[in-house]
């Protein structure tokens, strides 16, 4: 179905009066065979790009991380026949829509202001970006869920950072993580929930994302339910904090392991920290745009 769509956005903006006005079945039952021929060539390349742009650029090995399933057919029709496309203007495409406090890709009528927008883009004007909005406490007390937004946009921009392996500093962890990514990934609980349960005054949201950190299987087994200050300290080397900063996890908690101590309200405040964080990595990645942060918390 998202090929035939990709497929039927590029016949709608490339052919002239092909009557294709949109993606909804009604349209793509009325798609003719020499309307598919005539742009087909020119669609596999673009297809291709699309695929080379969330492997090679953004570092997502699939489509379990994609926040808007329209983001496919918006980019393959920037990428129609663009002999030059501007990947940090798609870059930044991607973060302002995958983060805005909005949903703005969730209907047809989005995607073909979408698609008039990046279209403007390839053909040399000039287009800015509205004013970014994001809710600080949407970030904070996000959880994992598959098909929310919110929790594929978070788990994109770890995925984005290459995170190394806690004890291979010079492999990526995401090889094997990707692969098995369900309703249930395998994806580390950096203080383990157990802990958090038989220890309930570290604070109450241990299933946020910023709780969650990539990790291999084995490493995720190894570690299973000990308290953090107890298995960092396992992984804690010379080039062991380059690597927690791979995964956007503030170095605070690895200097409570090296103190031997956890503040009292630790879970709070790693959550509070890696949530500036966080917004720290969508602000850089943002330069430029009007942006607003607010906490409804």
């Amino acid at each position: 179905m998202t090929y035939l769509q990709i497929i039927a956005t590029i016949i709608n903006q490339n052919i002239e009066n092909s009557k294709i006005y949109n993606i909804t079945e009604r349209y793509l039952s009325e798609i003719k065979t020499e309307q598919i021929e005539q742009v087909w060539e020119e669609t596999k390349k673009a297809i291709l790009k699309l695929f080379d742009f969330f492997d090679n650029h953004l570092h997502l090995k699939g489509p379990a991380l994609i926040p808007f399933r329209y983001f496919y057919m918006v980019i393959a029709s920037y990428f129609y026949e663009n002999t030059a496309p501007d990947y940090e203007l798609l870059k930044k495409y991607f973060w302002f829509y995958s983060f805005h406090n909005e949903e703005l890709l969730r209907n047809t009528t989005h995607l073909w202001e979408h698609v008039n927008f990046l279209n403007k883009a390839k053909k040399g004007e000039t287009v800015s970006f509205p004013k970014f909005i994001i809710d600080k406490n949407v970030i904070r007390t996000s959880s994992y869920h598959s098909r929310s937004r919110i929790s594929r946009a978070i788990l994109s921009l770890l995925a984005y950072q290459e995170p190394k392996d806690w004890q291979y500093h010079d492999r990526h962890v995401l090889s094997e993580v990707y692969y098995i990514l369900t309703d249930y990934p395998n994806l580390h609980h950096i203080f383990p929930v157990n802990f958090i349960d038989t220890n309930q005054n570290y604070g109450e949201n241990v299933n946020s994302l910023m709780n969650i950190a990539y990790l291999t299987q084995i490493t995720n087994l190894q570690i299973s339910d000990q308290n953090p200050i107890d298995y960092l300290k396992n992984y804690d080397n010379s080039s062991f904090e380059e690597v927690l900063k791979s995964h956007l996890i503030p170095l605070e908690i690895l200097e409570w392991a090296r103190k031997n101590t956890l503040p009292s309200d630790a879970l709070d405040k790693f959550i509070e920290m890696r949530t500036e964080v966080i917004l720290q990595k969508i602000q850089s990645y943002l330069s430029g745009i009007d942006i607003e942060i607010i906490d409804t918390k």
